[in-house]
């Protein structure tokens, strides 16, 4: 297992190698030593937390499609089906069509454990350079704002700072802890539960310099649960002193970094993933009961909103700042990866391998589930062939090009990339809650509260019945069908935004391929088939004498 303080935007990490012994090469290339670290200034302690956002969309390989997270995202949704390759002849993502996982295990391991580990360098280095701050915190509780005159505005910055290093950490365990765990009904599962079964090394500031063993799934996710409920008791009281002492509201000056409302969104997901685990205990209410909790949470303070009918076909999921989006990279010119990106793989408004042949497109038959339910304007969401019939079932209607929103021809395309990309949309706090109620037993809940208000503003304008029809879908959803239609929201409103996979996962458990994929078109899949658990890389076996 290869680990490292690597050199990333503003501040450039100590990098190691775990070649001969775990952990035991000098540094060497563009590095800082350990002691030079440890005197870094609070500027540079918070250049190296905008370091560790950075690696969210960077992979450090050549590969056109590996560029971080949403190359993360766009593999799980191409392997539960709902985005089907329609073509190789490049042959990127080739073996994500044929549900292979061997190529990929590996990179998904390293991606989050180099965050990790540089999450719980910035986790260690805020206390050492807080002057016991957090030590403080952690031991006699978080401070009241009442108490504000004890602390300063520098206290409130590392605290802040303390906050989005542990809900990255978090944010890298719950993906660990999702790919690395076999559904119930796997045979890789037989013999374990959540409680007992052997996912992956858990580090920590305290012990990532030395090689752990493996933890189970439910203290990996217990870690993940910590983290977030650390980080948001931070955002909440040190966020209110931040407020009174410099700012007269404490905002972000980007979206890429982690608030409130993002810990709370990462927060009510790990515990709606985790509860099905549960239910052998017969302690999943629990669980779906903190999801609802911290999903309701966000939607209360009123800072987004749920995309509107009227603009369902303009926002093309290309920028930032729409409302709706709660955590989302700004890209520019500095940070673009062309081809190597998410508009670079699927949009065929950019100069893209889409554009070029290799298609990206929705599953048939998710989509012939959208046609039957006429008043459903997300059909719009994907070119229907009638335009650019070579492009047929593109998510042209999604996702598309900022600069270049039509044309599709040669001398038109962006040629740019800087379209924004998407990590957390507010519409996934509504599904969250929906899927919690219904486990909770409130089924008309999840629909009156949860999916209706996402469902009444995907009305298709051009269907005259839309709103009669709707009325009557909505109205008649009871028992089973409203589960069902949790499900198929899930799939059909974040086609594209790496949901697609666990949705597989955790709900539907077996579904049958498009007549569109280029690989086994038709073929039933399971959640619990072999090629969807993901082993331990040969790599960490080798190097870790833990494992």
């Amino acid at each position: 297992m290869k680990k490292g303080f690597i050199a990333i935007a503003f501040i450039a990490f100590l990098f190691t190698s775990c070649a001969d012994s775990f952990l035991s090469r000098e540094p060497a290339g563009s590095t800082v030593t350990q002691t030079l670290y440890d005197k870094l200034s609070s500027d540079k302690l918070e250049n190296s937390l905008n370091g560790l956002y950075s690696m969210i969309y960077t992979m450090n390989t050549s590969r056109h499609d590996e560029f971080g997270q949403r190359s993360i995202d766009l593999w799980g949704d191409i392997l539960c089906a709902d985005i089907a390759v329609t073509d190789k002849t490049y042959g990127w993502l080739y073996t994500d069509e044929q549900m292979q996982t061997t190529s990929r295990t590996g990179t998904i391991w390293a991606f989050y454990y180099d965050i990790l580990r540089n999450a719980n360098i910035v986790i260690r280095n805020i206390n050492k350079d807080s002057d016991d701050l957090m030590a403080k915190v952690a031991k006699s509780g978080y401070p009241s704002t009442a108490a504000k005159g004890t602390y300063d505005i520098a206290a409130a910055n590392y605290a802040l700072w303390l906050a989005q290093a542990f809900a990255m950490r978090a944010y890298c365990y719950s993906n660990l802890v999702r790919w690395y765990t076999p559904v119930e009904e796997s045979t890789y599962m037989t013999g374990y539960t959540i409680k007992t079964y052997p996912c992956c090394p858990l580090y920590t500031e305290t012990n990532f310099e030395s090689p752990q063993p493996l933890s189970t799934s439910e203290q990996i996710y217990n870690q993940v649960f910590k983290d977030l409920a650390n980080a948001i008791k931070l955002f909440e009281e040190f966020g209110a002193l931040y407020q009174e002492l410099e700012k007269s509201e404490y905002a972000r000056d980007s979206k890429l970094k982690i608030n409130i409302d993002v810990a709370r969104g990462l927060l009510a997901y790990a515990y709606l993933n985790a509860a099905p685990y549960y239910a052998v205990y017969g302690e999943e209410k629990a669980y779906y009961q903190k999801a609802l909790d911290y999903a309701t949470d966000v939607m209360k303070n009123g800072k987004f909103q749920i995309i509107k009918n009227e603009n369902l076909y303009t926002t093309g999921f290309n920028n930032v700042e729409d409302p709706s989006w709660m955590w989302g990279q700004h890209v520019v010119t500095e940070t673009a990866g062309g081809l190597k990106s998410w508009f670079g793989q699927v949009d065929i408004h950019s100069y893209s391998y889409a554009w070029a042949g290799d298609t990206k497109v929705i599953d048939d038959n998710l989509k012939q589930e959208i046609m039957k339910l006429e008043w459903d304007g997300r059909i719009k969401w994907f070119n229907d062939g009638s335009v650019y019939s070579k492009f047929k079932d593109c998510p042209d209607g999604k996702f598309f090009s900022a600069a270049s929103p039509v044309s599709t021809e040669d001398d038109d395309i962006d040629r740019e990339w800087l379209s924004d990309n998407v990590f957390m949309r507010y519409e996934s706090m509504y599904l969250i809650a929906a899927e919690a109620s219904y486990f909770l037993g409130d089924a008309a809940g999840a629909v009156t509260n949860y999916l209706k208000p996402i469902l009444e503003q995907r009305l298709n304008p051009e269907y005259p019945d839309s709103q009669a029809d709707f009325n009557t879908y909505i109205n008649g959803l009871a028992g089973e069908d409203v589960l069902k239609a949790i499900t198929y929201n899930w799939r059909v409103e974040m086609w594209g935004e790496g949901y697609g996979l666990q949705t597989f996962r955790r709900l539907t458990k077996e579904t049958k391929r498009g007549s569109n994929h280029d690989y086994r078109a038709g073929a039933s899949i399971k959640a619990g088939d072999p090629n969807y658990n993901l082993n331990i890389p040969t790599s960490e076996a080798t190097y870790n004498p833990n494992i």
